[in-house]
């Protein structure tokens, strides 16, 4: 399991390295041997964090705190485990805060029910100073969640690079040289790919549908169906082939049922 510390206290940031370094000792015939990075700043940690299955962060002294930089990697598309490591910023207040002002729709896939779950499912507490026994049980959290963890999909654009879960995309169309994505929260990206390699990407995902050569939906997004029209939740509206509209409904029917 590949660990990335990001601590701007170097002392605080030397200790976890070694209680870590400790921990992979004892688990080397049982969890395996921990791989473990270390960092002092932001762009440090930002340059590849792809790379990591777990996050140890507390960032106190500079412009950017733990919580910051937690929801700067979710951003990225980091769906590993990230622990804030509490010391003098009290995280558990500030998740508490931010999660009371969600507002209760419980609609599945809208962006206030992604962020609630990334919130509850992803970020994890540990006191400081840290005890063996507590760092025990996060690692062991870490090491299940490893196994669990959803997929994300790249979407590699000319500028910048977008790790997504398969219900952040709405749809996808032909652009040109480029497949044009819509995503959740009013994003964009064009991604250099033709629909069918972008298609073949995302084949394997419960919920993607292709309405014909240039096109493909997520089905969740759906808002209706009728005569060869098909309108997503945003408002964007797409010509369907009768050729394709019986395989469509069947699609729809079959989330529908599963939801």
């Amino acid at each position: 399991m590949h660990i990335a510390v990001c601590d701007d206290n170097i002392a605080d940031r030397k200790q976890m390295e070694r209680l870590l370094e400790r921990a992979s000792d004892r688990r080397i015939h049982t969890t395996g041997v921990f791989y473990i990075d270390s960092f002092g700043n932001v762009e440090a940690v930002m340059h590849a964090p792809m790379l990591y299955n777990a996050f140890f962060i507390d960032m106190t002294s500079g412009p950017v705190n733990g919580f910051q930089l937690a929801g700067k990697l979710i951003d990225a598309g980091v769906t590993a485990p990230i622990v804030l490591c509490v010391s003098t910023i009290n995280y558990r207040a500030i998740i508490e805060a931010a999660m009371e002002q969600l507002p209760p729709d419980g609609v599945e896939n809208t962006n206030h029910e992604i962020l609630f779950r990334k919130l509850k499912t992803q970020i994890r507490y540990l006191n400081k100073p840290v005890r063996v026994a507590e760092l025990d049980e996060m690692l062991d959290f870490c090491i299940a969640q490893k196994s669990q963890v959803i997929p994300t999909i790249e979407l590699r654009g000319e500028k910048d690079t977008l790790y997504v879960y398969e219900d952040e995309i709405l749809y996808a169309e032909k652009d040109g040289n480029y497949a044009h994505v819509t995503l959740t929260e009013d994003r964009q990206i064009d991604v250099l790919s033709t629909m069918h390699n972008l298609y073949a990407q995302v084949a394997d995902y419960d919920h993607f549908f292709p309405i014909s050569e240039q096109v493909f939906v997520n089905v969740s997004y759906i808002e209706k169906l009728s005569l060869l029209k098909l309108s997503m939740k945003d408002g964007r509206a797409f010509t369907v082939s009768p050729f394709e509209l019986s395989l469509v409904k069947k699609a729809i029917e079959t989330y529908r049922s599963e939801t």
